[in-house]
């Protein structure tokens, strides 16, 4: 401290002093919970989708609910959707550009329709492509209102 400094100065610089180490202290305690919350909701939004096998145990307990698979057809249609899903996760680790993982899906969407013709029935293969297509307009809808609010 200069010397030409009151005691009252000193005392006053040195509160100074303490007072910005303290904000500097709050803003890194801040920053530090921030960075955690964000890797919190990271984490918990990566595991409300669930991974592949659980995805499509789902996806195959609904549509034998909805489109009365037979004991015959579950197993097969099971082996599709984990297939399918298995696919999914590895495009989206995939490093391609977006448009070429879209061409995949949409790829990968057909074939999946086609092998699973194969195991439906007719009836049961209509009523399967209504679903998906309620489903769809459903996300769009529901896209839509996303990006107007946000």
């Amino acid at each position: 401290m200069p010397p030409w400094l009151t005691r009252r100065d000193r005392e006053a610089l040195k509160f100074k002093f303490s007072y910005k180490i303290f904000k500097l202290k709050k803003t890194i305690f801040t920053c530090f919970f921030a960075i955690a919350a964000l890797l919190l909701f990271n984490t918990a939004s990566a595991q409300k989708m669930g991974d592949a096998a659980e995805r499509s145990a789902k996806l195959t307990e609904w549509m034998r609910i909805n489109l009365n698979l037979t004991d015959e057809q579950l197993p097969a249609v099971r082996d599709i959707n984990l297939n399918y899903a298995k696919k999914m996760d590895a495009l989206k680790t995939n490093s391609l550009p977006k448009s070429e993982k879209m061409k995949q899906i949409t790829d990968n969407d057909k074939a999946k329709d086609k092998e699973l013709k194969d195991i439906l029935t007719d009836s049961q293969f209509q009523t399967y492509l209504s679903k998906k297509e309620e489903i769809k307009k459903k996300f769009k809808e529901n896209l839509k209102q996303r990006q107007q609010a946000g």
